[in-house]
């Protein structure tokens, strides 16, 4: 991940998170999804994706009340709208 000819220090699961909203962009996609393709091969709550998405967006500079990135869906889950 690169932003102004510059790496940005990202965890792995943060990364594979990104990844599975770009690959899914323009559509909404489960929390229940995004915790079985992130955490496929642990038993995690809830709150880490949560934790996650938060980091996403502080290392996107995004916010969650005007997205740019990653729109919360509410009771769904989360959609990548940049272009």
């Amino acid at each position: 991940l690169v932003r102004h000819g510059e790496p940005i220090p990202i965890t792995p699961k943060a990364l594979r998170l990104l990844l599975v909203l770009v690959k899914n962009h323009g559509h909404p996609v489960k929390k229940r999804d995004l915790m079985r393709e992130v955490w496929a091969d642990s038993f995690v709550e809830e709150g880490n994706l949560t934790f996650t998405i938060n980091l996403l967006r502080k290392v996107l500079g995004d916010e969650k009340q005007n997205p740019r990135f990653i729109e919360t869906i509410p009771k769904v889950g989360y959609r990548f709208v940049a272009e």
